[in-house]
Parts: structure tokens; sequence; C-alpha cells
């Protein structure tokens, strides 16, 4: 019986996810995709990724060191910034002229009632303030591990001021909160959603040369089977266009650039090294 019931799960997931394509919404746009480079050891859990000017910010998760890596578009280190706070499950970082913006936010198991997010000011990275969260809601005595929605691993810092977008593990409806940076303790209730996306999202950013947002993530299983996805939504959180990464697996962070590309880093898995690649909307 144990033998069949063990069958039975694997096939029911490797149906699921052979079925992932049939529920992406087609694209309306054709997009090329080209791997930029491997990253270096130093950076194969990446996280995260932020796009400036000429450079990239990305980080590791948890339980690595607390460092901020600066990178040039060709995926080499350039600088690395080192922080004075703890690295439980860094998952994200974003910025702006004045800050940088980590958040130790990972609670892929659901037991983390208050999650970090970390304002480093740029000109003195020894100034640091915590804003301690929790999502209203958020029962840590009831939630399931891997099947819950308060986790995350995805932030913005947009005119439309801090975002942080949730990790949805049991119902794939993203939920979209606002951070308040001047409060030290505060309970996110969401004010958006994201609904249509074929997993949950790992990674976001905002595309002020389309006006839309972009998002990573992937559906995933037990056996280490992905299906990853680079997604658009409107201004609105509406999906405007899904394309499914097939050559990828633990997608962890996306940016877009100042000439509207996209740019996604891939953590490491298996034997395959953790990447950057590149996507340009044609």
């Amino acid at each position: 019986m144990r033998h069949f019931i063990n069958v039975s799960l694997i096939c029911f997931v490797a149906i699921c996810l052979s079925a992932c394509s049939s529920i992406y919404k087609e694209s309306s746009k054709n997009a090329t995709i080209s791997k930029v480079a491997e990253l270096a050891s130093e950076l194969e859990e990446t996280s995260g990724l932020y796009c400036s000017t000429n450079t990239l910010l990305s980080i590791n998760d948890s339980g690595n060191t607390p460092v901020v890596f600066t990178l040039d578009y060709e995926g080499n280190i350039i600088h690395r910034t080192q922080l004075a706070v703890t690295n439980k499950d860094w998952e994200a970082v974003t910025a702006d002229e004045h800050a940088l913006y980590v958040a130790d936010v990972g609670n892929n198991k659901g037991k983390r009632d208050v999650v970090e997010i970390y304002k480093v000011q740029r000109d003195n990275v020894n100034s640091i303030k915590a804003l301690n969260i929790r999502y209203q809601g958020n029962d840590v005595t009831s939630n399931i591990p891997y099947a819950h929605d308060f986790d995350a691993e995805a932030m913005i810092k947009t005119g439309n001021g801090l975002l942080l977008f949730s990790k949805s593990w049991r119902s794939f409806v993203t939920k979209i909160y606002k951070v308040d940076e001047t409060s030290a303790q505060q309970t996110l209730s969401a004010f958006a959603t994201i609904e249509g996306l074929p997993g949950v999202v790992t990674g976001a950013d905002f595309d002020s040369t389309r006006n839309q947002y972009v998002v990573v993530g992937y559906r995933s299983d037990p056996f280490g089977n992905f299906a990853a996805f680079l997604a658009t939504t409107s201004a609105q959180f509406e999906v405007l266009n899904l394309w499914p990464l097939e050559d990828y697996k633990q997608v962890e962070g996306v940016c877009a650039d100042t000439k509207g590309n996209y740019w996604f880093s891939e953590e490491a898995i298996d034997s395959r090294p953790a990447s950057l690649s590149k996507m340009v909307i044609n």
C-alpha cells in the first residue's frame, strides 16, 4: 500500500507540473533570453537582484554571511559590503538614491512571527534601521511548512513606497504589502493582489520604461522539479504577459534596467551553477 501511495503521489505531482505550461497566459510579446554568466561560488545561493545604471546588487539567502554584493553587468563581483546584522534568511534587496533595503523575510516553514527589513544608509553602511514586521492573520502554530501564505521573497522601492510581495505557497495569489519606513514595529495587511500566476513569486521590480511590474517565480515539487516563469503586470497588478523559463529552475531575483531589459538570477541547484541571465522584449 505504501508503495502504491508513493507511486500515485509521484504521478500526481508529475501530471500537475506537466500541466503548468497549459495554464500560462499566452504572451502577446516575443522575448529573447540569453544566459550572461555563471556566477561565482560566493553567490551560489543568490536570492535577490537590483539593477542600477551601471551595476547590479545581489545577496545570498539563509545562513550566509551578511554581505551585499555589487556586480557589473557581466556578472563579475566588483565590491562586497558587509552589514553588521545577521542573515537569518535574506531574500530580497532593493535601493533608492539614499538607502539600501535588505529583506530578511524568508519564512518557508511558516514559523517566523516577526521578520525584518533593514534600511541601510548608502553614505554610512553602519547606519542601519530595522523594520520589524508581522503579517495580519499569521498564526505560526497552524502554518504548514511550504503550504501557507505568510512568506515573502520579493521587495521593491518605487515612487509608491517600499512594497513587499508574498510567496504564497498555499493559494498562489500574491499579496502585496506597503511597508512604513518610519515605523520600527508594524503589522502588514495586503492592499493588492496578483492573481493568475502559475506559482510562487520569488523576485520583483518596477519597469519604469513601460510603467509595469515584472516578477519571477516557479512552481516546484518535493522531487526537485521546477516550472519557472517571468511575468509582467500592469500598475494595477493585472497580469499582462507571462513567459515560461523552460531552461531554468530556481529563479530567485529579477530587475529592470534603464533600457527596459530584464535581468534575472538563478540559484545553484543540483549540478547547475548560479547564473545571471537577460531578457530582451522584442
